[in-house]
């Protein structure tokens, strides 16, 4: 009998430690996303087609995405998800860099919300971060490139941060303060210290008029390279926008660079973005736009002076879906050191289904040499008319979880681009994306 007293007081006592802690979960949510594409994409070093320059691919690709959010007690919640990238047919693990079936973690944070007093929410872990239009935050490494993936890194889902983030809800005012980790080196004890980081401040106010919004920035990005002078990156921004007549929306962005570029040069760059939109209130839905782009860019061979190009950060933005893998990196004539018109047409001619037509004109804020080498297989003249792009897409919402997409891209050369370079790249992708 007393083993019995012993055994059920052991129960009862396992029984009260366990209750509490299954207790604390008080929801909890699974979803995720399947997006399979096809892609072809052609001359994109817009050689002139011979077979030594030919560069034509065609393959399949897979993006999984497995999420799970948990409301805990006393307004804690957290959020972990998993993220499969990969080339079909591809599944080999033979270096760090080809890591195709790799699953890795892209979202791991806890939030804390109301967290010592109530305006106050805290983000700790890994997280996608945006800012404004993306401009200056959306992407850790830019959304023309990414991390683990053999081909189309411009297409990548891979967005987040391993950071710290702090909110304050002033309704209608909301200020971001934030720390990420973008590159670290861990050595112990050791004095080699080759870190990227970036931190700043976002204020954002919604107007009551004009469904409009305003919204100001301050970004530091630093790199620290063993040897050299800390490489520092301060951006100062205004954003806005306003609906001053129905369905007619007007936006702005400004902004400007300064730090240091290397020992001996500091920084002195400018971004401007404009652009509208209007929505017809008629049949199809017709929908039109027009925007300018411009970023400005480092002359040639310049080793004087301040560094005038513009440091993309860690943007997300696409300007055409061609150009934006073609120019990816800073000062090419895309993201940075350029001058885009942009304008654009949208119609729903049936019900689900989506048509719309981008088209973009690029030029260089500045030119190239003549002969500068860009991306080690396409040479440029000394002219800054860059090229144009027209890239057109179909939308159609198969059912609420699934859409299917098919998008073609062609980028035409323009003058900066030499007579062996001077082809027209495309890109065609026909999509499929479940969500559950």
């Amino acid at each position: 009998m007393s083993r019995f007293l012993k055994l059920m007081s052991v129960l009862a006592i396992v029984a009260l430690i366990a209750v509490p802690a299954f207790a604390e979960v008080q929801n909890v949510k699974v979803s995720g996303d399947i997006d399979s594409k096809m892609i072809t994409r052609s001359n994109y070093d817009v050689g002139s087609g011979t077979t030594a320059t030919n560069d034509n691919d065609t393959w399949f690709t897979s993006a999984v995405r497995v999420q799970v959010d948990a409301d805990l007690t006393d307004n804690v919640s957290t959020c972990v998800r998993v993220l499969n990238e990969r080339d079909w047919g591809a599944e080999s693990l033979s270096t760090t860099s080809d890591k195709l079936s790799e699953i890795s973690l892209d979202l791991s944070y806890v939030k804390l919300k109301e967290m010592f007093y109530a305006p106050l929410t805290l983000t700790i872990g890994r997280q996608n971060i945006r800012l404004g239009s993306g401009l200056v935050i959306g992407d850790p490494d830019t959304n023309d490139t990414s991390v683990g993936t053999a081909f189309a890194g411009d297409l990548s889902v891979r967005k987040s941060f391993d950071a710290v983030r702090a909110s304050f809800d002033y309704n209608p005012l909301v200020v971001d303060v934030l720390f990420a980790k973008i590159n670290s080196t861990i050595n112990g004890f050791a004095t080699d210290s080759n870190d990227t980081n970036v931190y700043g401040i976002n204020a954002a106010y919604k107007f009551n008029q004009y469904n409009s919004e305003a919204e100001a920035y301050i970004i530091a990005k630093n790199t620290r390279s063993t040897g050299l002078k800390t490489a520092t990156v301060d951006v100062y921004g205004l954003r806005g926008s306003l609906e001053p007549i129905s369905k007619l929306v007007v936006s702005g962005e400004v902004a400007m660079q300064r730090g240091v570029y290397n020992d001996t040069r500091d920084r002195s760059a400018w971004a401007f973005d404009a652009a509208a939109s209007y929505a017809v209130d008629y049949k199809w839905s017709p929908k039109v736009g027009l925007g300018y782009v411009y970023r400005s860019g480092e002359k040639a061979a310049n080793t004087t002076g301040d560094y005038k190009g513009w440091d993309t950060m860690c943007e997300d933005q696409t300007h055409g879906i061609v150009a934006n893998q073609i120019f990816n990196d800073n000062n090419e004539g895309g993201d940075s050191n350029s001058s885009i018109i942009t304008a654009s047409v949208s119609v729903v001619p049936l019900q689900d289904l989506t048509v719309a037509v981008d088209y973009y004109n690029f030029a260089l804020a500045q030119k190239l040499a003549d002969l500068s080498v860009m991306n080690t297989n396409i040479i440029m003249t000394d002219k800054k008319a860059l090229g144009q792009e027209v890239d057109l897409s179909l939308g159609y919402d198969y059912t609420e979880d699934v859409k299917l997409g098919l998008t073609a891209g062609f980028f035409l050369p323009g003058k900066a681009f030499s007579s062996v370079n001077d082809s027209t790249a495309s890109e065609v992708i026909a999509d499929v994306k479940v969500a559950f």
